[in-house]
């Protein structure tokens, strides 16, 4: 992590999130982590674009993407903090249902925190642009 600062504990659970799969099908732990007005963005170009609302959307966002693929995980490369934000550098890997050829992309994802829970996540495919929007330098 690049950060002059001690690590705080939006950074820590970040990292717990990618670690322990805290994200991956549980919804009470799902909702636990986040606040009820979440918001999770998907890039235009993704498979399903635009912004989800409120933890029933995000949930199902969330699920539609995991019956996309026979498997997926993240590999946490950095986390990056502002505060409130923390910007993570991640590699993504997955199969399509169907497939055995597995997908490979670099992904930099922008995690707002509030009071310790999950108020917004957004992901895309550029990490300066990423670190840029929340105001810190690559």
């Amino acid at each position: 992590m690049r950060n002059t600062e001690p690590v705080s504990e939006n950074v820590e659970l970040v990292r717990r999130i990618y670690e322990e799969h805290l994200l991956d099908g549980d919804p009470e732990r799902f909702a636990a982590l986040v606040t009820d007005d979440v918001e999770y963005v998907n890039p235009p170009d993704a498979v399903e674009p635009g912004v989800r609302r409120g933890v029933a959307d995000v949930a199902e966002a969330l699920r539609n993407t995991s019956e996309f693929f026979s498997s997926s995980r993240y590999e946490l490369h950095e986390l990056f903090s502002a505060g409130d934000l923390v910007v993570a550098s991640v590699s993504f890997y997955a199969r399509s249902r169907g497939s055995e050829t597995e997908i490979f992309q670099e992904e930099a994802h922008t995690w707002t925190l509030r009071s310790g829970r999950i108020a917004r996540f957004e992901w895309g495919r550029d990490l300066r642009a990423a670190l840029e929007a929340v105001g810190l330098r690559a």
